[in-house]
């Protein structure tokens, strides 16, 4: 295994890799295609460090020159480190390797001191015995991944006075600006500035977009009330919610639900058999959404 500088050029093989490594079994599942996609062209758009970023992932190879370990962060500058592997046996020295990499590389300087928080699979036994002797600290909160096999179509129900459309007919502006409102970092009546507008019209890039796929809720006014994202993996037969939001003025509305409802009826058209989310909220659970796996975050704060 040798360690080779990671060129623009490796995102689509990243990305393939991890639609190949879905479903391996495997004690520290990667990411699915929804997030390698999101971060680089919607986060690492909004905080700016779309061209630093690159330079900041650690990439490794196999004997047979197959992608076998990627360490990166979501390109936010918050000290975060990620690790995708391939569903093989890893030595400890070259897991600590992995772990050096993250150290040297993402770590962020924060009141006086470095810090560095790593997501480890909970069935990792061993990293989680490494990171813990290296001197990290596991975390009260964690990563979970849930998931709902698509059976039968949902029943798509909205108030009067709105409707269901996609970014084929919706502006990058009105998707940022309910964006930024759903999220909470636009807090008033007008956007603060344009960064969840370009975000979004960066995103229209990512490979695996689809503007059919990209759902909003929409009232008579045109006003973006709701929205969900799906991500299909056809290899898989697989899709991903990213992001879903409601305008805090329309929530309790069932808005959410409908949108999301009418996005796995429109995967399970394009053949997907189950759909993921990053959470385990009630609200998916409501609907269906059972953890499949859980990623454990640990800190550690580096002299």
């Amino acid at each position: 295994m040798r360690r080779i500088p990671f060129r623009e050029g490796d995102f689509s093989s990243v990305r393939d890799f991890l639609v190949e490594t879905y479903n391996v079994p495997c004690n520290h599942p990667n990411w699915l295609l929804d997030r390698w996609n999101f971060v680089r062209f919607f986060g690492q758009s909004m905080h700016e460090t779309y061209a630093a970023w690159p330079h900041t992932v650690g990439y490794w190879l196999d004997d047979d020159d197959r992608i076998a370990a990627v360490v990166h962060s979501e390109g936010e500058n918050r000290g975060e480190a990620f690790f995708q592997l391939r569903c093989r046996t890893f030595t400890d020295a070259e897991l600590r390797e992995f772990m050096a990499f993250a150290e040297e590389s993402l770590a962020v300087q924060e009141d006086g001191s470095k810090r560095l928080l790593l997501r480890v699979g909970q069935e990792f036994a061993q990293l989680q015995d490494l990171v813990a002797a290296a001197g990290y600290q596991k975390l009260d909160w964690a990563e979970p991944t849930a998931s709902v096999a698509v059976t039968e179509p949902y029943a798509v129900e909205l108030p009067q006075g709105f409707r269901i459309s996609d970014a084929r007919h919706v502006a990058d502006s009105a998707k940022g600006f309910a964006h930024g409102r759903a999220f909470g970092y636009y807090k008033h009546d007008q956007p603060d500035d344009d960064d969840a507008e370009r975000a979004f019209r960066s995103l229209r890039l990512a490979p695996d977009y689809r503007p059919e796929l990209d759902l909003v809720v929409v009232n008579d006014q045109a006003d973006v009330a709701a929205f969900a994202c799906i991500w299909l993996d056809a290899q898989n037969r697989i899709a991903i919610l990213e992001p879903v939001g409601t305008v805090p003025q329309f929530q309790r509305l069932g808005l959410a639900k409908a949108v999301v409802y009418e996005g796995i009826g429109r995967a399970a058209s394009l053949g997907a058999q189950r759909v993921y989310v990053g959470s385990d909220q009630a609200f998916y659970r409501a609907i269906g959404f059972e953890v499949d796996y859980v990623h454990e975050v640990w800190e550690k704060v580096l002299v």
